[in-house]
């Protein structure tokens, strides 16, 4: 099992016009990091969206997990940081609002 640690870079308030609630970044085994790893609101709950870039066929993913293991792990490390990142904006600002501004100087969590 490979080790990733995960920053919360920025979350967003629900809105219509975007499912997206945050960014993340991920280091994997302290060898390999990803940026602008969405956060997204679907139909049937949170999910993440890998970086991408759009080509003639449509968006396809630049960096993606090779395995399902691995794409469970850093599924499951990613929205445990975010969910905790969101507990933090709650507990701080007393309210259910999420502010619309990087987290800087959080810590990573690892998993």
């Amino acid at each position: 099992m490979a080790t990733v640690d995960v920053r919360i870079t920025s979350m967003y308030p629900p809105s219509e016009e975007s499912g997206i609630r945050g960014y993340a970044s991920a280091t994997i085994d302290g060898c390999l990091g990803i940026r602008g790893i969405k956060v997204v609101e679907g139909g049937n709950g949170l999910f993440i969206s890998m970086p991408s870039r759009k080509g003639a066929d449509g968006y396809k993913d630049i960096c993606f997990p090779v395995t399902r293991e691995f794409s469970e792990q850093l599924r499951g490390a990613v929205l445990a940081a975010y969910n905790q990142a969101l507990n933090q904006c709650v507990s701080q600002s007393g309210s259910h609002q999420v502010q619309a501004e990087p987290l800087a100087g959080e810590p990573a969590l690892q998993m």
